[in-house]
Parts: C-alpha cells; sequence; structure tokens
C-alpha cells in the first residue's frame, strides 16, 4: 500500500520538480543576461536602466522556489546529518527522518499561511516595471504547496522503509 501510494505520489511530483528546475534554469539565464545587460549599460554606455535590479531579482524569488520541490525529492537540500550518522540502526534512521519531514511539513504550512496573507496584502505595483507585486506574493504560498507534495512522498518513503526494515521483512520493489 504505502509503495503504490509513493509511486502515485511521484507521479505527480517528479514532472513538476523536472518542469520547476527547467524553468527555474531558464530564469537563470534569463537574469545572467539582464545582469550583464545592467553591466553593459551601465558602465559601457554610461546609461544605467531601472528595471534590470527589480527584473532579476524577481527572477530569483521564482528560480529559487521552482527548484525547491527538485532539491527536496533528491535530499540536495542543506542538512546537518551528525544525528542520523550517529544512529546505528537503520530503522530509528527512518524514524527520524519522518519526524524531520513533519517538521519540514510544520514549516511550509506555516509558510504557505504567511506567504498567502502577505499576498492578500500586496495589491501594489512594482517600482520599475509595469506589474502588479501579487504576481511576485503568489511563489511562495504556490510553490511551497508543490513541495508540501515532495515532503508527503517523503514521509511515505520513509515509512516503507521502516516497515521493510522490520526483522523478517522483505523490501518491496518499486
Amino acid at each position: 500500500m504505502l509503495a503504490s501510494l509513493e509511486k502515485g505520489l511521484n507521479r505527480v511530483n517528479a514532472p513538476l520538480a523536472r518542469l520547476g528546475s527547467w524553468i527555474g534554469g531558464a530564469m537563470l539565464v534569463a537574469m545572467t543576461v539582464i545582469v550583464l545587460l545592467q553591466v553593459v549599460f551601465r558602465y559601457l554606455l554610461g546609461m544605467p536602466l531601472s528595471w534590470t535590479d527589480e527584473l532579476s531579482r524577481f527572477l530569483m524569488i521564482y528560480m529559487a522556489y521552482l527548484c525547491l520541490p527538485l532539491i527536496y525529492l533528491q535530499d540536495k537540500n542543506i542538512a546537518m546529518t551528525f544525528l542520523l550518522e550517529s544512529l546505528k540502526q537503520r530503522r530509528e534512521r527512518h524514524l527520524l527522518m519522518v519526524v524531520i519531514h513533519i517538521l519540514a511539513i510544520l514549516t511550509f504550512c506555516v509558510w504557505i499561511k504567511f506567504g498567502y496573507d502577505f499576498f492578500l496584502r500586496g495589491g501594489s505595483r512594482a517600482d520599475s516595471l509595469p506589474i502588479s507585486m501579487r504576481f511576485i506574493y503568489a511563489a511562495p504560498p504556490i510553490l511551497m504547496a508543490i513541495t508540501l507534495l515532495s515532503a508527503f512522498q517523503k514521509i511515505v518513503a520513509e515509512l516503507r522503509l521502516f516497515i521493510a526494515d522490520a526483522p523478517g521483512e522483505q523490501t518491496p520493489a518499486l
């Protein structure tokens, strides 16, 4: 049951994470071009552009949130692993990872709640670009909800491994 739930979550999470990383990568390229354009206009032509700093900041915000589900799924996030490494039993590690993912989910929920509140209050316009700040403030609640799905997948995987590592149990193949 847990294996099929994990597969189902992976069918949703993996394409979303890949799409987010591709869009985030394209935003990184665009941000690099924009910053280089600003350097050329400011230092070579002596005519700084007013919109480049703000647009590159907005691209950075979206890039970070878009790539977060993939980073979470692949365990590429920053972590202090000394406690996990000190545990001798694999089952204890799986249980601790479940607790860690639950704490991450609680953090994501707080992030989503405050991000949504901020989105509701963000009716102003950007300083140098003709866009509503609501578009920028939409990133945290929406994209953290997608990351939340990744955390649920990780919990299911750890629970499956916890059960599979029980004495006398076989690890089911995914």
